[in-house]
């Protein structure tokens, strides 16, 4: 993989800690829709699959599929290779690949994927070319399980804390605000502090860019390539499954 831009280059050691409250909370809703799809129709695409959490539910829901887990951060990967080799379970049918999901070499069929927390990653450009792919690949009653993130459309949004763990002495604190960049994207600003006490051990500041997706959006591009846009699982969630339409 060539020129990718990380915006976990310097985040990636915290992100784990700070979604896991998301996959906590979601585990149970996306495992229903994982029990949807179609048996022996090809590897789950986990694509996004950062450190692993929703990985390690896609198989421990699916026992019998193979997953094929997709991230091209540096960090986050590292973390997930090593999640998935110490686990005896996972390392003979999980693989691993570093590319992006635009660039990764899917195969020809797929019984299913799921995008969390990815979507605001594409532009609307690299969003068609991704529809119109899934539509060539996902297998007969196969789906693309993802989310969209609140806030759905370009607003201010202010600065809060968004999680606070501990790890033996030390607390993992994260803060998260947002502003509009343009009509269709958010400018995130992110820090992440490592307490001790009360001594201050680092902190690190991120920003990235994100391309906000509301329903009509989704359906609207998601419509031409032959794929039906339903929701699933309680409004709060934000997940939708993108499938293919039967002819």
């Amino acid at each position: 993989m060539t020129g990718y831009d990380d915006p976990y280059d310097r985040s990636g050691q915290f992100i784990d800690l700070m979604i896991a409250g998301w996959w906590e909370h979601h585990a149970a809703t996306v495992a229903d829709a994982l029990r949807e799809l179609p048996t022996d129709a090809g590897p789950v695409v986990d694509a996004g699959a950062g450190g692993g959490l929703g990985t390690r539910l896609i198989a421990r829901t699916l026992p019998k599929t193979p997953v094929l887990a997709i991230e091209p951060s540096l960090p986050l990967r590292s973390v997930l290779l090593s999640r998935v080799f110490e686990d005896p379970d996972l390392r003979p049918r999980v693989t691993v690949d570093g590319d992006d999901l635009l660039s990764a070499r899917l195969p020809e069929r797929i019984g299913g994927l799921v995008a969390a927390n990815l979507i605001g990653h594409f532009s609307p450009h690299e969003r068609d070319r991704l529809w119109e792919d899934l539509a060539t690949r996902l297998a007969p009653g196969a789906f693309a399980l993802l989310n969209l993130p609140a806030p759905v459309e370009p607003e201010h949004v202010e600065r809060t804390r968004m999680s606070e763990l501990r790890v033996g002495e030390r607390s993992y604190v994260g803060w998260a605000g947002a502003e509009p960049a343009g009509t269709e994207q958010l400018s995130w600003h992110m820090t992440y502090e490592v307490h001790e006490g009360d001594r201050l051990i680092s902190r690190d500041e991120v920003h990235y860019d994100w391309w906000t997706v509301n329903e009509q959006t989704l359906r609207a591009e998601a419509t031409p390539h032959g794929l039906s846009v339903v929701p699933h699982g309680p409004p709060e969630a934000g997940l939708f499954k993108a499938l293919r339409e039967e002819k």
